[in-house]
C-alpha cells in the first residue's frame, strides 16, 4: 500500500510541465505492481518419499525448498535420484491429503504444509487414504471457494489460496486484460507462464465469462478446452444468477481485495468511471506506456489506473 501511495503522489502532485523522472516512475510502480502479486513466501520443510512399493508412504529424506511446484520437483528428482523420464512421469501428492501438487505452481503452501510427507509416483493411483470428505465425494468448490453476493450485480469470492484461485481464473483474467491475448484463448501450458498464473485477485465481468465459455466449448485441442476447476467456476456463477461483476481474492490479502474492489465500482458506478476516465484522460499521454509496461491491453488503461491511484 506505502508503494501505491507514492506512485499516487509523484503522478498526481507533478506540477503540470514538469519532467517525468523516468527512473523514479519505474521504481514506484515495480513496487506498487509486485503489491498486487504473490509476496515472497516462506521457504517450507517437507519430507520426501515413494507413493508405492515396499516403503510406500515412509519418509527417505527431509529438505527444505521455496514453495513452488518447480523447486519441489528439483528436490525430489535429486534426493531420490530420479531419471530423466522418471522425472518426466512424476506425480506428487500430500501423503496426509491425497492432493496431487501442481508442479507448474509459483506457490504451493495452499496444499502443502510445513512438515508435510510428499510423496512421489509415476502414473499409479494415489496409494494413501482418501480424506473422509473427498471419499465421500463432497463438492470442493465450497472447501476451494466462498462466494458472497453483494448485490444483484456484485459476487466476492474469497479463496483458500491463489493455486487453486490462478488454476480456476488465470486463463480468463488473460482473455480480459493481456495485452496481446486479450480476446484470445490460451492453452493451459501458455498461461502458466503468463503473468495471470500468479495473481492474488481477479476482476471478472459477464461478458468476459460467456466469452470463454463459447471459446473453450468451441477449442478443438483438449489443452485449449476448459479445465474441471474453470467450469466448477462458471457453474458457481451461473447458480447465483450470473452477477455483472466477480471480484476474486485470496484469504488475508485486503490490498488486493481493495484494488478490486476499484475495478466493481468503475464498472457498476458511472459518477465513479467518468471521473476516472476524466482524470485518465488528462494523464494518458504520460502513462499510456507506463500501464502496457504493467502488462495491460489498452482497453483496461483507464479503470486501471483508478485502482492503483484513485
Amino acid at each position: 500500500a506505502v508503494h501505491t501511495r507514492r506512485l499516487r503522489a509523484y503522478i498526481l502532485n507533478r506540477p503540470r510541465g514538469a519532467a517525468v523522472h523516468t527512473r523514479r516512475l519505474k521504481a514506484y510502480t515495480l513496487a506498487a505492481a509486485k503489491s498486487q502479486t504473490l509476496p515472497s513466501m516462506p521457504r517450507l520443510r517437507v519430507s520426501l518419499g515413494l507413493n508405492s512399493g515396499s516403503r510406500s508412504g515412509q519418509p527417505a529424506c527431509t529438505v527444505v525448498i521455496d514453495p513452488s511446484g518447480a523447486a519441489l520437483m528439483q528436490a525430489v528428482s535429486n534426493k531420490l535420484r530420479l531419471k530423466k523420464r522418471e522425472a518426466a512421469s512424476a506425480h506428487l501428492y500430500v501423503w496426509s491429503t491425497g492432493v496431487r501438487v501442481d508442479l507448474a505452481a509459483a506457490d504451493i503452501s495452499g496444499c502443502v504444509a510445513d512438515g508435510d510427507l510428499v510423496v512421489v509416483g509415476f502414473g499409479e493411483p494415489f496409494a494413501g487414504k482418501q480424506p473422509a470428505a473427498a471419499a465421500a465425494g463432497s463438492d470442493l468448490r465450497a472447501w476451494e471457494a466462498r462466494w458472497e453476493a453483494r448485490s444483484a450485480d456484485l459476487a466476492l469470492v474469497e479463496w483458500r489460496d491463489a493455486v487453486a484461485m490462478n488454476r480456476a481464473l488465470g486463463r480468463l483474467s488473460t482473455l480480459l486484460e493481456h495485452p496481446a491475448h486479450r480476446g484470445r484463448l490460451v492453452s493451459h501450458a501458455q498461461q502458466r507462464r503468463l503473468p495471470s498464473a500468479s495473481y492474488l485477485g481477479h476482476n471478472l465481468y459477464a461478458d468476459t465469462l460467456r466469452s470463454f465459455e463459447s471459446l473453450a466449448a468451441a477449442a478443438r485441442e483438449a489443452e485449449a478446452a476448459a479445465s474441471p476447476a474453470e467450469l466448477a467456476f462458471l457453474a458457481g456463477w451461473a447458480e447465483r444468477g450470473a452477477p455483472q461483476v466477480v471480484v476474486s481474492y485470496v484469504s488475508g490479502a485486503t490490498p488486493t481485495l481493495a484494488h478490486e474492489l476499484c475495478h466493481a465500482r468503475y464498472a457498476l458506478l458511472p459518477p465513479y468511471r467518468g471521473a476516472v476516465d476524466a482524470a485518465w484522460a488528462r494523464h494518458e499521454q504520460l502513462l499510456c506506456k507506463w500501464m502496457a509496461d504493467l502488462g495491460y491491453h489498452a482497453s483496461r488503461h483507464a479503470d486501471e489506473f483508478g485502482a492503483y491511484l484513485l
